[in-house]
C-alpha cells in the first residue's frame, strides 16, 4: 500500500454521517488512482446473533469501490452504483484490529466503470472480495463550503457514539414471523450520502442484517456472499423497511432475498444473500 505521506483525500469525496458511524476513513493514491480506506473493528460490528458480522463492512466497501469508480468520471457527471457483489471468505473480529480496503478500476468508459477490490484485517486475513458496477449520470451534488466543513467525519466533529451492535448503530428495529423478517431503519440524516438519500453502504448493511436472521451462528450458518442491485435512490423520508424472505433453506446452504421500497412504494434495492454452514476442521487423510 502507498505510504500515508503520498496519499491525499480525494477532493470529490464527501465524508459524512455514515463514515463517522462506521469509523470509515478514505484516501486516494494520486499515482495509481486506486482508492483505499480503513475502519477499526469493535463491538459495534456485532450482528443479530451477537457475533461479528460482515454486514459491518458495508460503508467501507461502498466508499472504496464507489470512490474508485468516481476518479475517472467525466466532468459534470456523477458516479452512481448500480450493482455490488461481495464474497466473504471470513467474518471480521471485534478485537480492535484495523481493517483495510483497497479498490481500483478494471474498466471504464463514458457511460460507467467496473471496479474491484478487497478488504483485509491486520492478520492478513481476507474479509471480502468485491466488484462494483457504476453508471455516470448528469449532475454533481452541490455541497456548500459551510456544510462540508461541518461534516461529522472531520476531526473537529462530534465523537463517534458508542454502540454494541449494528442494530443499535442504525437505530433500527426488527420483527419477524415464519415467512419474513422486517428490519426498519428510521429517518436519519446521518445515514445519507451527498445526494441526501440513503448511503449505498447503509442499504447494503441493512439488507445483510435483515437476511442474517435466517443465517445465524446458532444454526452453524455464516454469511458467504451478497449481490445487491440499486434500482432507484432510497429516499429516507419516513424511514426504510428491508424485508427478507427465504428462497432456499437447505441444511448446508441458504439463499435469502431482501427488498427495500421507497416512500412511493416503488422497489429501490434488491439483494440476494447466501449463507453456508461453517467449515469444519481441516481434513486429515491419516485419520
Amino acid at each position: 500500500m502507498t505510504s500515508h505521506e503520498t496519499v491525499t483525500m480525494p477532493p470529490h469525496k464527501r465524508l459524512g454521517g455514515p463514515e463517522r458511524l462506521f469509523r470509515v476513513k478514505m484516501a486516494l493514491d494520486p499515482h495509481s488512482g486506486s482508492q483505499w480506506g480503513t475502519t477499526v473493528s469493535g463491538p459495534w460490528m456485532r450482528g443479530l446473533d451477537g457475533m461479528p458480522s460482515s454486514a459491518a463492512l458495508g460503508v467501507l466497501i461502498d466508499d472504496t469501490l464507489g470512490g474508485a469508480a468516481s476518479v475517472q468520471r467525466p466532468d459534470g457527471l456523477w458516479a452512481v452504483t448500480t450493482e455490488l457483489s461481495i464474497d466473504y471468505p471470513t467474518p471480521p473480529t471485534c478485537d480492535g484490529q484495523v481493517v483495510t480496503s483497497r479498490g481500483g478500476i478494471v474498466s471504464v468508459n463514458s457511460h460507467g466503470a467496473l471496479a474491484t477490490g478487497t478488504v483485509e484485517d491486520e492478520s492478513a486475513g481476507t474479509l471480502a472480495v468485491m466488484t462494483l458496477r457504476s453508471r455516470y449520470v448528469p449532475g454533481v451534488p452541490e455541497i456548500p463550503d459551510g456544510d462540508r466543513a461541518a461534516q461529522p467525519s472531520d476531526p473537529s466533529g462530534p465523537e463517534v457514539p458508542h454502540r454494541e451492535s449494528l442494530l443499535s448503530l442504525l437505530n433500527a428495529s426488527i420483527s419477524s414471523d415464519d415467512r419474513q423478517v422486517r428490519l426498519r431503519v428510521p429517518e436519519d440524516a446521518e445515514l445519507t450520502n451527498a445526494s441526501g438519500v440513503m448511503h449505498g453502504g447503509i442499504a447494503l448493511c441493512a439488507s445483510q442484517l435483515a437476511a442474517s436472521r435466517w443465517l445465524s451462528a446458532e444454526e452453524g450458518m455464516t454469511l458467504a456472499s451478497t449481490r445487491i442491485t440499486y434500482l432507484r435512490q432510497l429516499e429516507i423520508d419516513g424511514g426504510i423497511e428491508f424485508v427478507a424472505r427465504v428462497v432456499h433453506a437447505g441444511r448446508t446452504f441458504r439463499l435469502v432475498e431482501v427488498t427495500a421500497h421507497g416512500p412511493t412504494g416503488k422497489l429501490c434495492t434488491t439483494a440476494t444473500v447466501a449463507g453456508y454452514t461453517e467449515p469444519g476442521p481441516p481434513f486429515n487423510s491419516r485419520n
